[in-house]
């Protein structure tokens, strides 16, 4: 019954005929975008043959990754929980980016407003809330160190900040937003589960911010990979005209959850 038809006209004919009704609305929709794909990819690799690379400038290499509200200087705010395995994975990722763009935007962590991982959580929230207004240089090294190690004690002591400033600054923070109250007082806990961290939960809800980590640029949130290079890619399509320093690539790999090394899924607190 396939003898006036072309070998590839009867092999789609049998196929249709043989899955029914449903298949030809299928192939109807899908055919045409496996055309399409499949010709664009013919397109880009006769056009990026292995030896035509193109020679990409600064300018290209920064070409806007994501539709981001721009800015001469880009406001980069991280929102994490301290001791969130995934906020962590976004410190670690998050350190290279700072040292090459802190002179280019302003770039800070912040913190959500309700703690999943208990009373430690609440507390080192509030010391790196304060280690960041002594010193953002000492207190990033501060939190890399941390997220690598878990060592409050030890990074302290390495990253060069003043502790007993730290510890005054805990204490008149505490008080300014009853911090400690809320987490004592448990009929204040979200869900009855978790107790609130009010210090930015103004920015917080301004922004929608739900979990662990949320990044906020331009007042925007966006996704980015957990790498160094992806943190920093997405912070230069934020720029109008992106700095040189946006041409440095970084590492590509995506950091790790949690402290050190260990490995979990990638994902997030909270949300």
């Amino acid at each position: 019954m396939f003898d006036n038809l072309s070998g590839k006209q009867g092999l789609l004919f049998g196929l249709i005929t043989g899955m029914g009704l449903s298949a030809i609305i299928s192939l109807a929709v899908f055919t045409p975008t496996l055309i399409k794909n499949s010709a664009g990819a013919k397109v880009l690799a006769e056009k990026y043959k292995p030896d035509q690379s193109p020679q990409i400038s600064p300018a290209q290499a920064t070409q806007p990754l994501l539709n981001l509200p721009k800015s001469d200087r880009p406001k980069v705010e991280l929102f994490v929980m301290s001791q969130c395995p995934y906020g962590i994975q976004m410190e670690k990722a998050f350190k290279p980016a700072y040292d090459l763009l802190k002179n280019k935007a302003e770039i800070s962590i912040k913190f959500v407003s309700y703690a999943m991982h208990g009373k430690g959580e609440v507390e080192e929230n509030t010391r790196q809330y304060c280690a960041q207004q002594q010193d953002k240089d000492k207190f990033f090294a501060y939190v890399d160190c941390y997220a690598n190690s878990g060592d409050t004690a030890g990074c302290m002591k390495k990253s060069g900040l003043n502790e007993s400033e730290i510890t005054s600054c805990v204490g008149k923070t505490n008080k300014q937003f009853g911090i400690m109250d809320k987490y004592n007082d448990q009929t204040t806990w979200l869900n009855g589960r978790f107790p609130q961290y009010p210090v930015h939960e103004d920015l917080n809800n301004k922004y929608g911010v739900q979990g662990s980590p949320t990044l906020v640029i331009n007042g925007a949130q966006i996704s980015a990979e957990r790498s160094p290079e992806g943190i920093k890619a997405v912070i230069c399509s934020a720029f109008n005209n992106p700095p040189e320093e946006c041409a440095e690539a970084l590492a590509l790999t995506a950091t790790q959850p949690g402290f050190g090394i260990d490995q979990a899924p990638t994902g997030g607190c909270g949300g």
